[in-house]
This record gives C-alpha cells, structure tokens and sequence, in this order.
C-alpha cells in the first residue's frame, strides 16, 4: 500500500491532506511527463458539499491502493503503484485533468 498525501484541498475527498476513498486510479496512460497524469476520482468540492466530507465517518485514510495506468512510470507494476509515498497536486482544480500525480517518474 501507499502513503498518499493530497494537496487537491478542494477535492470532496480531501480531509486534512489525506483521502477519504479506499483507494484512487491515477490516469495518463501515454504520460512521459508529471503533467499528464491525473487523479481520476477527483470531484470538485462545491460549495454545497464544503461540510460533507468533514461529518461524514469516514477517517482520511494514509496508506491505500492505488491503481495506476501511467504505465511509463517507474512504480507502476501490472497497473498498480508500488512507491511508497506519493503525492497529488492540483490545488484550485475544477476537473480531474488539472490535477497531477507529483511523484511520476518516467522509465524513458
């Protein structure tokens, strides 16, 4: 599993920098660069969800699996990433394609 830390803090998802899915899939299957890759389970945290996450039960959770398809990147293994510590970026985005996986390190 991977520590995920979120800098996305207007993702629905996001509580304290942490995620609170039971894991995430990671998009970019051509990516040769950070920039193209992307979170794909970010949603916009709209003003009528800006308390749901925070009252929900759900802990942010600090190791989970993350699924991968930036198959180029260095901790991909059969679609899954095996980094240890791995951080996304995107804080302001409005759509998963603003967002980015910062610890992309491309194999070519």
């Amino acid at each position: 599993m991977t520590v995920l830390n979120c800098d996305v803090k207007n993702c629905y998802f996001n509580k304290s920098s942490k995620c609170c899915k039971d894991g995430i899939q990671i998009g970019g299957t051509d990516a040769t660069i950070m920039d193209a890759t992307y979170c794909e389970d970010f949603r916009e945290k709209t003003n009528s969800m800006t308390n749901t996450v925070e009252h929900c039960n759900c802990g942010p959770e600090t190791k989970m699996d993350v699924k991968c398809d930036a198959v180029h990147c260095t901790y991909n293994d059969n679609c899954m990433c095996h980094a240890k510590e791995i951080t996304i970026d995107g804080n302001g985005a409005t759509h998963q394609s603003q967002t980015e996986c910062c610890s992309f390190e491309c194999t070519c």
